[in-house]
């Protein structure tokens, strides 16, 4: 058995093959969550799950319809969509770093293709509306500044 030690916590696992494909995939992205902020090979992942790349692959493909580089950089650009609309004005720089995103190459234009919307538009969308937050939690009459249904 082998151990995945994290900054926080450490998984232990036992390996797996590629006969429990739903099993292999809900451990990397067990993984992804505990990790996403490292840096992540495939193939240091394949060996400590127990694996091989192409079992990682092909498992990923059956369950999700991604390769488990694609799920990789999925589950990080929403992590970058949850901490940019948690805290819009941190910087986009320092987001794409916190979500383990610094060294992959275009990732306004992944995140573009990922949502569908210019990061631009995104972080101008994300700060009214973070501006529009503070102004209610402040705002002396909030409950008279929602409109009835």
């Amino acid at each position: 058995m082998e151990s995945i030690a994290g900054p926080r916590q450490a998984i232990d696992l036992d390996p797996l093959s590629c006969t429990s494909p739903l099993q292999l995939v809900s451990e990397a992205l067990r993984y992804f969550r505990l990790h996403f902020r490292d840096p992540i090979e495939i193939p240091d992942l394949a060996r400590v799950l127990g694996t091989s790349v192409s079992c990682l692959d092909l498992s990923f493909e059956r369950i999700r319809g991604v390769t488990t580089l694609r799920a990789l950089q999925e589950h990080r650009l929403n992590k970058l969509f949850v901490t940019l609309t948690d805290q819009p004005r941190q910087g986009l720089g320092r987001a794409i770093r916190a979500c383990g995103l610094g060294q992959t190459a275009g990732v306004l234009t992944l995140f573009e293709q990922e949502f569908g919307i210019d990061m631009t538009l995104f972080l101008l969308t994300c700060r009214r509306a973070a501006d529009d937050r503070l102004f209610r939690l402040q705002h002396p009459e909030a409950a008279a500044l929602v409109l009835p249904i």
